[in-house]
């Protein structure tokens, strides 16, 4: 008779270690933040943009790019679509007459509004276990570890990311053939 072994118990080192750790409460985070855009008809990647405007409103999408780390080829349609929404709307640049301005509409202001109050609910949600100093602490943590990542103050790595926390997967990468050189 075959002897059915059972898997072995995850050492602790597999499911306790902090990178796990912050990797589980922020996909846990991110999914609950995702999942309360859905009645605003956002994702993500709507909600850092409505930010970033909000806060340097009347900014071009090149410098909006620039500060989000965004391809031009990506913040396009996610512009498009905020502006098909009434969220936001370009407008000429009296500084570069090649160049749009972006602006929230009120409805814009509002959705940010909307998003602000998420944010803040879902942090008091997710972290409810943690006291005010504790909490703090956690945040210069994470500060002091983005910063020695390289990681952009306030933006989120993946927003302009084919594969980032809302867009579609990227299509898989034909390999281009080699092209055999011809009789000379």
């Amino acid at each position: 008779m075959p002897r059915h072994r059972s898997s072995p118990e995850p050492s602790p080192a597999s499911w306790d270690g902090i990178g796990f750790l912050l990797s589980q409460v922020a996909s846990h985070s991110s999914a609950r933040f995702a999942a309360g855009l859905e009645p605003l008809g956002l994702k993500p990647s709507h909600a850092g943009i409505l930010r970033v405007i909000g806060e340097a409103d009347g900014s071009s999408q090149q410098s909006l790019g620039e500060r989000l780390g965004v391809f031009a080829s990506r913040l396009v349609g996610l512009i498009d679509d905020l502006e098909s929404r009434g969220f936001v709307e370009r407008r000429d640049n009296p500084s570069d007459r090649r160049s749009y301005a972006l602006h929230l509409t009120p409805a814009g202001r509002e959705a940010l509004a909307q998003i602000s109050g998420l944010s803040r609910r879902l942090e008091g949600e997710v972290f409810a276990s943690l006291d005010a100093s504790e909490r703090a602490r956690m945040a210069d943590f994470l500060r002091r570890i983005a910063a020695q990542q390289g990681l952009r103050p306030g933006v989120h790595p993946g927003i302009g990311k084919s594969g980032g926390p809302d867009s579609e997967p990227a299509p898989p990468r034909r390999k281009a053939r080699r092209r055999e050189p011809g009789p000379a």
